[in-house]
């Protein structure tokens, strides 16, 4: 009996089966909060932050105009191209040309006609042959008759034309307009069969070897600028790349709206050609 009591007490055991020990739970670790600092950077003391442009002088950029009017005869210019002074850039025609030579070659004859008789007038006066008057009155004439040849004469220049090549009979139709000095050329207002006034811009041309900076100055700052100070800059679309400037025109007129001065740095000639002018950048002044 007591046996069975056994057996059947350990099937039962077996059965139901006995539980494993209870784990011990651990504490969740409290979690690490996670913070953000941002970096304060400490102004330089030593440099002011400015803005600006690249331009160029205005001994270095010429618009080109007829300086006699007329219609473009051949054009064959594109804006980037590059010319040098005394190129030609372009041709004009028009029928007062021709005219203005016919009357230098008019004066031209005038002159030496009233040059001639002046000269006998003055040999017969001489003699006692001729009148006083008579001799004035010739002189008069030629001295009238020079002074029409000599403005024919540099009017004639003035248009490009060779004068031998006209006192010989060769008389042009056309004008060659010609580059004032080298650079690119940055504008062209003209085209073929275009009629041009005398004050009407027809082509633009810019040197690139004279650029400088163009920076504007709060008038707070004015008192720590001097000329000869270092500039430092980059483009806005070139912020690695570092060039050098310096400080040689510090303008003393402050613009009303913006309160601001105007301050021109020299480019380092190594990298003059290099930019494009009306380029913002940002510069850096040495004040120390």
């Amino acid at each position: 009996m007591k046996f069975l009591t056994s057996a059947l007490v350990t099937l039962l055991m077996i059965g139901c089966g006995a539980d494993p020990a209870p784990k011990e739970l651990k504490e969740p670790e409290p979690e690490t909060a996670v913070t953000t600092e941002i970096a304060e950077v400490e102004p330089n003391q030593n440099v002011l932050q400015v803005h600006g442009t690249l331009v160029v002088p205005p001994s270095h950029e010429a618009t080109v105009h007829p300086m006699f009017a007329g219609y473009v005869h051949s054009i064959e210019l594109l804006p980037g191209e590059k010319v040098k002074k005394g190129e030609v850039l372009f041709e004009l025609t028009h029928p007062n040309y021709i005219e203005r030579q016919r009357n230098y070659l008019s004066a031209q004859a005038l002159f030496k006609q009233q040059e001639k008789e002046w000269k006998r007038q003055a040999q017969l006066y001489a003699e006692k042959i001729s009148s006083d008057k008579e001799a004035a009155e010739a002189e008069n004439l030629w001295s009238q008759a020079k002074a029409s040849y000599w403005a024919a004469q540099a009017e004639i220049k003035l248009m490009g034309i060779d004068v031998q090549a006209l006192e010989k009979g060769v008389i042009r139709p056309t004008l060659y307009v010609r580059a004032p000095i080298d650079g690119y050329v940055t504008e062209v207002g003209a085209h073929q069969g275009m009629y041009l006034s005398e004050n009407q811009a027809a082509v633009t041309i810019t040197d690139l070897t004279q650029m400088h900076l163009e920076l504007e100055v709060f008038e707070h700052q004015a008192s720590q600028l001097a000329t000869g100070q270092s500039v430092s800059f980059y483009l806005q679309d070139r912020p690695e790349q570092v060039y050098s400037a310096q400080i040689h025109v510090i303008n003393k007129a402050i613009n009303p709206q913006t309160r601001t001065l105007v301050v021109h740095a020299d480019i380092d000639q190594s990298v003059q050609g290099t930019l494009t002018p009306g380029m913002f950048v940002v510069a850096q002044i040495a004040i120390d």
